[in-house]
């Protein structure tokens, strides 16, 4: 990343005004171009963008934050480009944070830590019963601190069409999550809830993660329940990391049991830096268990390969 400083004060004064604000201006971009096979349906893909990050600082200390983007969907073909972000201000202060804008989300999905392609799951086929709880993000408000050693943040939705309606939005979403270490261990756990009109679902996760074996192990179960019976699952996720040489292999598998059926799907994910921000990766994933049939466009297993920079 090569990051770009600019000084407002340098500025205005250049126009001859006051010189006491200031602030910092952050950009870096990204490409990455891909090739999927699913089956013998293939499709090549490209995308990338650019971000910029902005941040100032009051009198008291206080660190106001924003972020914006110009992107086009990595992971998707044709060309989506669309300018995103300004949707959220978030304020530093020395043991936490808060944000306030449209784009807040609740801590769901806490423990399925075994997804872990990006490309690989184009022209799949679908698994139904994964687990929804529905919307998880819109207008509303995060914050987050730390009590001794664990982090523990809150958030609150109170319009999931992301509209600003702050009295009378029909979904609304609310989330707690606390991470922390035991002992050797990582541990977070989350629960997080929405409703649509009368309808609640519920999510609730967790997920641990440790050093063996000469790479990170990590375990996590995530229960969704509620009103709507055909998004309800349990979810068993597990993953393990380590490097070989210079790359980077990632394991994983998820296993998902829900409307009396059961699936699993296993992602294998390979990653060769090449200096320069750049690198060649490979991935992989397999899709068992109760799922929706093969046709001429999806495949059970589905392979990616491609090339990512970061500038």
């Amino acid at each position: 990343m090569k990051k770009l400083t600019y000084l407002a004060s340098a500025i205005v004064a250049a126009l001859g005004f006051s010189t006491a604000a200031k602030a910092d201006i952050s950009v870096s971009g990204s490409a990455d171009v891909a090739y999927t096979d699913a089956g013998g349906n293939t499709t090549s893909m490209n995308g990338g963008g650019v971000s910029f990050a902005l941040s100032t600082t009051t009198d008291a200390g206080v660190t106001i934050s924003a972020s914006a983007g110009i992107s086009n969907d990595k992971d998707s073909d044709g060309d989506d480009s669309t300018a995103t972000g300004l949707t959220k201000l978030t304020f530093g202060f020395a043991n936490g944070s808060l944000a306030i804008g449209d784009s807040v989300g609740i801590a769901d999905g806490t423990g399925k830590v075994g997804e872990l392609v990006t490309w690989a799951d184009t022209n799949g086929v679908a698994i139904t019963y994964e687990g929804s709880i529905g919307d998880d993000e819109g207008s509303g408000a995060s914050a987050s601190t730390t009590m001794g050693d664990a982090t523990i943040g809150l958030a609150y939705v109170w319009d999931g069409s992301s509209a600003g309606d702050v009295d009378g939005a029909t979904i609304t979403a609310s989330s707690v999550s606390i991470s922390m270490p035991v002992g050797a261990m990582s541990v977070t756990a989350a629960a997080a809830q929405s409703e649509n009109g009368s309808t609640k679902m519920n999510d609730s996760g967790v997920s641990i993660s440790y050093a063996v074996a000469g790479g990170t192990l990590g375990v996590g179960y995530n229960v969704v329940s509620g009103d709507t019976a055909a998004d309800e699952a349990e979810s068993l996720g597990l993953t393990y990391s380590t490097s070989m040489g210079g790359a980077t292999v990632k394991l994983g598998y998820q296993n998902h049991d829900g409307s009396s059926n059961t699936a699993q799907t296993t992602d294998i994910v390979v990653s060769q830096p090449l200096g320069g921000g750049a690198s060649i990766w490979a991935e992989m994933r397999s899709t068992s268990g109760t799922r929706a049939a093969e046709t001429a466009s999806t495949s059970d297993t589905v392979f990616a390969v491609g090339t990512s920079v970061s500038f």
